[in-house]
């Protein structure tokens, strides 16, 4: 019996070491057979051709990945400015008020000052007194002393120049101080106001001027403009004059070359300060006049001693002022004072009774100024 088993044994150990040598041969045969069509050519060629084509569109991506990335930084360069808001004007005689006139507007938001200086040769200039804020930038001086250069030519020399730098630029006179409110939250920067979504469609945006008076002052003295003037008179064909802000990067000509535009050309959709398209255009004004959100403080006469200074001065354009009309539009903006009217008579030794409207000033001015 143990014998038999044995044999048994024997017989099927051998059929399955003949089992496993039959598979281990197939095996070997199949091993042989792919690596021949690894080696093959065909199977080569058909290898690299695949890896080829990973590899293009590899590289079609990254380009593609590239070129994305360059299109939004370019669009992300084009969109940013170097500064919110730019300040560009012309003055002469104007060192008094420099100062105040620059502190007060960085307080606002503006950033950048493009100041062209139109004194005359061997007078004052503005680095006399504001040469710190022209060495750390903030001011850019354009020399002008002795020209006639107009304000509308300074007006697009310096757009032209600043308004790829600057997201707006505003163009006002040495004596015009930006107010911008809204209902009862007073004195806001600049940024929180124009960034109202009522002036997303905006190009440039007008503000009325609110003539301040004298205050009653006779002669100067070094207070701030804003300490010493705090009386508006709204009573004034004077307020329906305007100058503008404008947006940057408009690729267009803003101002007309030549003539005393204080607004922008037709065809810049221009709003009012309380974000309402104008349709009817006016170069000089917006009647009735706007003060709802905001308005320039305009500082035009301060006192008969120096106002001189300013009849002094001319235009902008190198002309002289009348200064019997002069004289008139004064006391057309101050209450009347023989006190007031002897500086002007001492100073530019005539008389101004002849005026007819001077000889009612001491009546209707009371009246007048609101």
């Amino acid at each position: 019996m143990k014998r038999q088993k044995r044999l048994w044994l024997k017989k099927n150990k051998k059929k399955r070491n003949e089992f496993f040598e039959d598979e281990v041969d197939l095996n070997n045969e199949l091993v042989i057979k792919n690596k021949k069509l690894l080696k093959s050519k065909k199977f080569i060629k058909h290898k690299k051709s695949n890896l080829n084509l990973y590899y293009i569109l590899k590289f079609i991506l990254a380009i593609i990945l590239l070129l994305s990335f360059l299109f939004f930084q370019k669009k992300k360069k084009e969109n940013k400015t170097d500064y919110y808001a730019c300040f560009s004007g012309m003055g002469k005689m104007e060192n008094k008020y420099i100062r105040e006139l620059i502190e007060y507007y960085l307080k606002l938001g503006v950033e950048k000052f493009i100041l062209g200086d139109n004194n005359l040769p061997n007078t004052e200039k503005f680095a006399d007194v504001i040469q710190d804020y022209i060495n750390d930038g903030t001011v850019d001086v354009i020399d002008l002393i002795g020209s006639t250069f107009g304000q509308s030519a300074l007006n697009n020399l310096t757009y032209e120049k600043y308004n790829k730098k600057c997201k707006w630029m505003l163009f006002l006179d040495f004596d015009e101080y930006l107010e911008v409110h809204f209902e009862n939250n007073k004195s806001l920067v600049l940024k929180d106001f124009i960034e109202n979504k009522i002036f997303d469609k905006c190009e440039a945006v007008l503000f009325n001027v609110l003539v301040h008076t004298d205050n009653n002052l006779v002669h100067y003295d070094n207070r701030p403009l804003n300490v010493r003037f705090t009386e508006p008179h709204y009573n004034l064909q004077a307020n329906n004059l305007v100058k503008a802000i404008v947006r940057g990067n408009l690729n267009k000509t803003v101002f007309v070359d030549g003539k005393p535009n204080n607004t922008p050309v037709k065809g810049v959709e221009i709003c009012d300060s309380k974000g309402r398209k104008i349709t009817k255009y006016d170069s000089y004004f917006l009647i009735p006049p706007v003060f709802d959100y905001g308005y320039l403080k305009h500082f035009t006469t301060k006192t008969a001693e120096e106002y001189i200074t300013k009849i002094l001065k001319g235009t902008p354009g190198g002309h002289p002022h009348n200064i019997d009309d002069r004289v008139k539009i004064f006391f057309e903006y101050n209450k009347y004072s023989d006190e007031k009217m002897k500086i002007f008579e001492n100073y530019f030794n005539k008389s101004f009774k002849h005026i007819p409207i001077i000889n009612n000033l001491n009546k209707i001015n009371n009246v007048l100024i609101k």
